[in-house]
């Protein structure tokens, strides 16, 4: 039925199409238009991609109440945002049914780390900050062959300034004993140009055992060179926390547990990321693009997850890479892409038993693991005629495995495995304003090391072949009468050897498939004020469940919704007022494989007031969180339903000082 909705707007809205006089409105930035006329050009930008493709700039964030780097997603349709609320141990960032499904890049350099002891491909990015960005592009499904390793629902490619025109110093303060610091400097008139990012940030938090201290060095620095600009970038992170666990929802209920209170006061956590990066691009997209990187990471979490002992986790690594490509545009109406990307991991995997932190009871996981992925690309785009563009890509990639499993030594070994991912789809603009697009691709994730080499058996295959995921897209974009921007696009997804976290242990869950379809609708009011809903409905299924009838995808919202409002009035050429103002719903949730025991559907709210003058910026902004026994971390753990208590209300308040 809801799909019958979408399918007969759009069939009202067509004729209007043909018959409508367009004529952009120059004072009016519309986003939707701009994607759809990139979206049939010949580039190499992601908006050009036969897919939904989800731009968010920096000056977006900048209006948007931006309190932890998740919050920078909530507005994208059928994202899946879960803040889990226990120290930056990694955050999901979920779509169309999978709970960790992104290939996550910031400047080239690939987030996702494999084998980590939390969750396989997690991708930690809570340093961001949004003076840092630039750019922000959510590319649904595994359509690019620029990407690889872990794009299973999509990517989400991120791109840090070289430049910021109003640096700035600023204080926030807000709930909770929050404090940030965070300056900026850069001058576009030096040469070579620098980009500083500093911040020091710290927390009390809502609930006993939620402290959190972090300190942030982001250094880039750019230069002319050769026939283009070359970036080098050098940042620092030192975090450390305090992790109040999840508690069980019944228990708060009966007033057996205090909501603010912690699973154990000796649950914490640590990390330390170092990252060099150099990047090089041309002056246009024609020419040679590269990226080289090095970097470490240093994590320590531990956790109680009741009746369970603590559990300490650490993960310990160097990794470094390239991503190189040349675009090739022998023609206007052609542009052939080659690359290859490359990393190698060099790092360990462990989990302890463990009592009030420092007690060691056993050590249950041991791995050290040596990892080399290398990939090679090819993408072309090519239109035919003025009004159809085709796109095709290929991908091969290699994985090579050394694995020491110091529990199993007879499971330790040495293998490699590989895959080819096909990609392929069209762009068909019949009219003005109106965009038509479908898409197949191939997406992959490789081998975890608990299934090459388990800690729990005698067994062990170093050969395994990556999952696959195989997705098909259909969908269009159109803008009627100026003012009316509409997207939609139906999907299905199969996937093999899905894995989740049950229990704190990363299992297979089997082969799986889901089918959903997303829907936005933007309303250009005035030039001041835009009003913005979007929902989207997935069905996540299991197609061969282990027991007859438990094949539901856990954790995987029925259906999303996203609605708000943006409003930006300039008072004159130095001052203006702007409000954003948005919500959050997820749907009925299951829970359990048997969808017996659900989480309701549960929203958020967001808002943030900025009043601009000179140079000073004012703001202030608010979270309502409006039901008492839901979280986004909500779960189950050894049968027991257990979540992250938030408060009804989180308020934030800052200044900041342009130069």
């Amino acid at each position: 039925m809801k799909f019958l909705i979408f399918a007969f707007i759009f069939l009202v809205l067509s004729p209007c199409l043909s018959e409508a006089k367009i004529t952009l409105i120059p004072e009016i930035e519309v986003v939707g238009e701009q994607v759809q006329k990139e979206k049939s050009e010949i580039s190499i930008k992601s908006e050009t991609l036969p897919s939904t493709v989800h731009v968010i700039t920096g000056e977006d964030l900048e209006k948007t109440n931006v309190r932890h780097y998740t919050d920078f997603y909530r507005k994208v349709p059928a994202m899946k945002v879960i803040y889990m609320g226990q120290g930056e141990v990694g955050d999901r960032l979920g779509t169309r049914g999978f709970w960790n499904g992104y290939a996550v890049f910031v400047d080239g350099v690939p987030l996702n780390m494999p084998h980590h002891m939390h969750l396989h491909g997690l991708a930690d990015a809570a340093w961001l900050l949004p003076e840092m960005i630039e750019r922000v592009e959510v590319i649904k499904g595994p359509f690019s062959a620029l990407y690889g390793n872990f794009a299973l629902g999509g990517v989400i490619n991120i791109i840090t300034k070289k430049v910021d025109k109003s640096p700035s110093v600023g204080a926030e303060v807000g709930s909770f004993g929050v404090f940030q610091g965070v300056a900026t400097v850069s001058n576009a008139q030096w040469s070579p140009t620098p980009f500083l990012v500093y911040e020091a940030y710290t927390k009390d938090g809502y609930r006993d055992n939620s402290n959190l201290t972090r300190y942030n060095l982001f250094n880039k620095i750019t230069f002319p060179f050769w026939d283009g600009k070359l970036s080098i970038r050098a940042n620092y992170v030192k975090r450390d926390w305090g992790a109040p666990g999840y508690l069980v929802i019944d228990d708060v209920k009966k007033g057996l547990v205090n909501k603010k209170s912690a699973v154990n006061q000796t649950d914490d956590g640590s990390s330390e990321y170092y990252n060099l990066v150099i990047n090089y691009s041309p002056k246009t997209e024609e020419g040679l693009h590269g990226t080289l990187y090095l970097a470490s990471e240093d994590f320590n979490r531990v956790a109680t997850f009741q009746p369970s002992p603590q559990r300490w986790e650490h993960n310990k690594r160097v990794f470094y890479g390239w991503n190189i490509l040349y675009n090739y545009l022998p023609y206007k109406n052609l542009s052939l892409i080659f690359g290859t990307d490359g990393r190698f991991d060099d790092g360990s995997v462990r989990r302890y038993n463990t009592q009030n932190r420092t007690t060691i009871l056993a050590n249950t996981h041991n791995w050290d693991v040596e990892e080399l992925s290398i990939g090679l690309f090819t993408q072309i785009q090519w239109k035919p005629i003025e009004y159809v563009k085709l796109t095709g890509g290929l991908r091969y990639d290699r994985f090579d495995f050394d694995i020491e499993n110091k529990i199993r030594p007879n499971n330790s070994g040495s293998g490699d495995t590989y895959i080819i991912s096909p990609k392929i789809g069209f762009v068909i603009t019949p009219v003005k304003n109106i965009t038509i697009f479908a898409n197949k691709g191939l997406g992959f994730r490789s081998p975890y090391v608990a299934e090459m080499s388990p800690h729990d058996r005698d067994y062990k295959n170093m050969n395994l072949k990556p999952a696959k995921v195989d997705t098909w897209d259909v969908g269009f974009n159109t803008l009627v009468f100026d003012r009316l921007s509409f997207a939609f696009n139906y999907y299905q997804t199969e996937m093999e050897r899905e894995i989740r976290v049950v229990g704190g242990e990363t299992l297979n869950i089997g082969r799986s498939k889901r089918d959903g379809y997303e829907g936005e609708l933007r309303f250009f009011a005035t030039n001041e004020l835009t009003l913005f809903v979007s929902y989207a409905w997935v069905k996540a299924r299991i197609k061969n469940p282990a027991v007859a009838g438990q094949d539901r995808v856990t954790n995987v919202p029925e259906d999303y919704i996203t609605a708000g409002v943006e409003w930006v009035k300039n008072l004159d050429n130095k001052k203006s007022i702007s409000l954003d103002l948005y919500t959050q719903v997820y749907g009925k949730t299951p829970l359990d494989a048997a969808g017996t025991t659900f989480r309701d559907t549960f929203g958020k709210y967001y808002a943030k007031v900025q009043y601009k003058m000179s140079n000073i910026t004012l703001y202030a902004g608010a979270i309502y969180h409006p039901k008492e026994y839901i979280s986004e971390g909500q779960f189950i753990v050894n049968n027991l339903v257990v979540y992250d208590p938030r408060p009804k209300w989180d308020i934030n308040a800052g200044i900041k000082y342009h130069f």
